[in-house]
């Protein structure tokens, strides 16, 4: 008797040792591929804008270019944090979407928007004593997106979705 329990107990380690076990599950697989990101134009760096344009658009003077790179510039009055911000920036590969998404929640007014043939949005902020003095234009190119961002801190100064429009479409010129 004590044979039989001892050969019943060492048919699952026999069997879990055997060749004839299940194959694995399966995974599903997709006939299409990843699809590659597609891209718009070419930018140049700080799209193509000058510092004496930048000043000439905003209407500030003594505006330092604290950042740039080959996806972005930053302009502040003297480099300090403290005053008006312009920024460009060029997302390559991301969606605007989601970009558009943040500005909805976080900004008085978003709407549509069209320069040069190319649609994307147009969001502005407003101040309570200044009024509205934050304006930023994404635009779209593909799985790309270009924006700007212009920022008063106070006043007098031009209308900032103005401003952006103006450097929105120079950039959409300059691109290749």
């Amino acid at each position: 008797m004590r044979a039989v329990v001892a050969a019943a107990a060492m048919i699952p380690v026999l069997a879990a040792c055997s060749n004839d076990q299940p194959s694995s599950p399966t995974v599903p697989s997709t006939d299409a591929p990843p699809q590659a990101a597609k891209h718009g134009p070419f930018f140049p760096q700080c799209a193509g804008i000058s510092d004496e344009e930048i000043a000439k658009q905003t209407q500030v003077q003594g505006l330092t270019n604290t950042a740039q790179n080959s996806v972005g510039c930053q302009w502040l009055a003297g480099g300090s944090i403290l005053g008006p911000h312009f920024s460009f920036t060029w997302f390559r590969g991301s969606p605007i979407g989601r970009e558009r998404k943040t500005e909805e929640l976080s900004r008085t007014s978003v709407e549509d928007i069209n320069i040069e043939g190319h649609d994307g949005f147009i969001a502005s902020n407003d101040d309570p004593t200044l009024g509205t003095n934050l304006c930023e234009i994404g635009i779209g190119f593909d799985d790309d997106f270009i924006e700007w961002s212009i920022s008063y801190a106070q006043k007098p100064f031009p209308d900032p979705c103005d401003v952006a429009k103006e450097l929105t479409r120079q950039s959409i010129v300059n691109s290749k």
